[in-house]
């Protein structure tokens, strides 16, 4: 069953990434757009990010004896934290702003709803949760707050952010610095809860 579930997760996960790409360079070709550009702006987002790192895991569990680093239960248990926030986040907070058809249908439901359930299915019932250790809540904080970062330098040489929430732009430094900060928060309560998860939901 873990194979099963392991090898789907990144078959659908690779078909999931591929398909939005060929979407976004197909997009900005008809739109006479720069085709680097809009590659960019793929790689802005975190569901992009998160996305690749939970098909990077599922790669190194389908493929023995490579990508070591992603079999580590700390990276799957941070993939965990940052897949489960890119599919809540996205259901409560983002779905309602635009209404996608077709592919891009096709794209969104696997990249906000499928990916996420397979792999925080993955985690609860197969990832080795045994060495894990409350330490972990601030080193799973190295990736959002480089995404943060990430973010706002390319908004200030793009003039676009990918989300409304840190959107300079709009909000100035102030709020958008403030709302960063209470992400990080929720990023760390969401690291203790992950831990505890992981003494109930041990699997050796």
């Amino acid at each position: 069953m873990k194979r099963l579930i392991t090898t789907t997760g990144l078959l659908i996960g690779s078909f999931a990434l591929c398909l939005q790409l060929y979407l976004i360079i197909d997009r900005a070709i008809a739109e006479h757009q720069s085709v680097a550009g809009e590659v960019w702006r793929f790689f802005s987002y975190m569901t992009i990010w998160s996305n690749i790192l939970v098909t990077l895991c599922f790669a190194a569990l389908v493929f023995a004896d490579t990508l070591s680093f992603f079999k580590s239960p700390a990276v799957q248990a941070g993939t965990f934290i940052y897949i489960l926030v890119v599919g809540v986040a996205y259901h409560f907070l983002l779905a309602h702003i635009w209404s996608p058809t077709g592919l891009q249908y096709v794209a969104d439901v696997l990249l906000h709803y499928a990916i996420p359930a397979i792999y925080c299915s993955y985690w609860l019932v197969f990832a080795d949760k045994a060495k894990l250790s409350y330490t972990y809540c601030f080193t799973w904080l190295i990736y959002p707050f480089v995404y943060f970062i990430y973010a706002l330098v390319r908004g200030l040489i793009v003039h676009s952010y990918p989300y409304p929430f840190i959107d300079v732009t709009s909000f100035g430094y102030p709020i958008v610095l403030r709302n960063s900060f209470f992400l990080l928060i929720a990023y760390v309560l969401l690291g203790l809860g992950t831990i505890a998860l992981s003494r109930k939901f041990k699997n050796t």
